[in-house]
């Protein structure tokens, strides 16, 4: 009798678990390709155009991603005063959309899912419960990657969320300050950069990676000097990351605004938004 009664607790408590897993367990992300297919956006039938036609078909279909671009930035700003936070948002440039469709094996041009991307930049860690939980009750959220306690050994550090807003997706990157200014070092040296291929540059901004990550955990940690075996150009670049790196917090309101007015415009020239690659994403993806 006392083992059939064990047998039915034990087996009241798997189901119990099992039903938790369950409820826990992330939706699964819609099929975005047939979803998107059904807007008629066909990639073969860009592919058909002349090259100007080309672009102004990539320049028309962009914009189509503007007014959920704007809904996804008032929502992410309306809760997150600035200062400390700061909102950046951009529509994907026509040149890195068509490098994109040429490289990517899309049928559609919605299968592309970083044409509208946004990103929001917080001060240290301490603050992703308040601005995830604000993202995720604000808008339909149909994907979420978190590359913080998931880096795949590339240094990005970063939350990613896919929204719908107005059926078309919109992108939204979560960083720390210190994250950013190591993203934009990334995309500027090795992701799209001369020294994509250069070990020691790669390994040198894993382990400054390793050292923000801490520093924005709210622990103390010194930074790593930029060896002087990299190239002159490199050390020069990395000198002025790790002082930005050292020095925030530190900083000017108007040192801050230079900044971020910067970053803005290597967004818009060089997409520096585009960080699939870097985030350890799938070929196939994206």
């Amino acid at each position: 009798m006392r083992k059939r009664g064990n047998s039915i607790v034990l087996g009241l408590i798997a189901w119990v678990l099992l039903a938790v897993q369950v409820a826990c367990a992330p939706a699964a992300a819609p099929n975005l390709q047939s979803a998107a297919c059904k807007l008629g956006d066909s990639v073969a039938e860009y592919r058909s155009l002349s090259p100007a036609q080309q672009t102004q078909l990539v320049e028309k279909y962009r914009q189509q991603y503007s007014p959920a671009l704007e809904k996804v930035r008032a929502a992410l700003k309306a809760p997150h005063p600035d200062p400390p936070f700061r909102v950046l948002a951009r529509l994907k440039i026509v040149d890195s959309i068509q490098e994109k469709i040429s490289r990517k094996k899309y049928n559609c041009l919605s299968e592309m899912t970083d044409i509208a991307g946004a990103r929001i930049v917080i001060p240290s860690y301490a603050a992703i419960p308040l601005v995830t939980q604000n993202i995720e009750s604000a808008l339909k959220i149909i994907e979420k990657e978190d590359f913080i306690t998931d880096q795949r050994g590339t240094g990005y550090r970063a939350i990613h969320y896919l929204a719908v807003v107005d059926g078309r997706v919109v992108e939204i990157q979560v960083h720390t300050h210190r994250g950013t200014i190591w993203a934009a070092a990334s995309h500027r040296l090795v992701y799209k950069g001369p020294f994509s291929k250069e070990p020691a540059v790669i390994a040198y901004l894993n382990r400054l990676s390793e050292a923000i990550f801490w520093l924005d955990s709210g622990l103390l940690r010194e930074l790593p000097d930029v060896p002087p075996t990299l190239p002159a150009a490199v050390r020069e670049d990395l000198t002025k990351v790790v002082a930005s790196v050292r020095d925030f917090g530190l900083q000017s309101a108007f040192e801050l605004n230079q900044f971020y007015a910067q970053l803005a415009r290597e967004i818009l020239e060089r997409d520096s938004f585009d960080l699939e690659d870097v985030a350890g994403r799938s070929a196939g993806s994206k």
